[in-house]
């Protein structure tokens, strides 16, 4: 049985290699070595048993379970973008001081919820950038939940490439796209 695993695996990364996918993404897929990326990242992401949730991807305002409702945005309420670096979920100094605020108003203003939406540039593949999108809106979420603002009052979103703030090809548009939109909801 382990001679048939090791079989296979090894015919996944050949044709995978062939077919050029490369080999990063192939690290990627069994999580060998530490891509830069990799090792920024994961001192932000909350452990699984951190009591945070991650929501679902799409549909903004959708909870992690089915059955929750629907949180409406707040019209005229404007908060802050928090921007990230490119292919990093890591907050920046400037950064943690508009989460700051934010938790400030949400600490203040007990009726209003927070969806977190995570986006990226167009850059990489449509499951990297879900799954990139998912971790900063995760890392907004856990800043904020560490100044004390209620997990259950905030939901978390990943649209990936599929949101872009500015269209372009360039470096001023992609650092645009690299964020997590705040949205105050009731």
């Amino acid at each position: 049985m382990n001679k048939l695993f090791r079989v296979a695996a090894f015919a996944i990364l050949l044709t995978a290699m062939i077919s050029g996918s490369g080999c990063s993404t192939l690290a990627r897929w069994f999580g060998w070595g530490d891509s830069d990326e990799t090792a920024q990242t994961t001192g932000n992401i909350p452990a699984p048993d951190s009591g945070l949730t991650p929501g679902p991807f799409g549909d903004p305002g959708k909870g992690p379970a089915s059955g929750m409702a629907e949180w409406t945005p707040i019209p005229g309420m404007t908060l802050p973008t928090v921007y990230f670096a490119y292919d990093q979920s890591t907050i920046g100094t400037t950064e943690q001081a508009k989460l700051e605020q934010v938790a400030n108003v949400l600490l203040q203003k007990k009726d209003v919820n927070l969806i977190i939406e995570g986006n990226c540039d167009e850059r990489g593949s449509i499951e990297y950038n879900r799954g990139l999108g998912e971790r900063r809106a995760l890392a907004v979420k856990a800043y904020l939940a560490k100044l004390g603002v209620a997990d259950a009052r905030m939901r978390t979103n990943s649209y990936g490439s599929e949101k872009p703030a500015v269209q372009g090809h360039d470096e001023a548009a992609w650092a645009k796209n690299r964020r997590a939109d705040l949205i105050g909801a009731k």
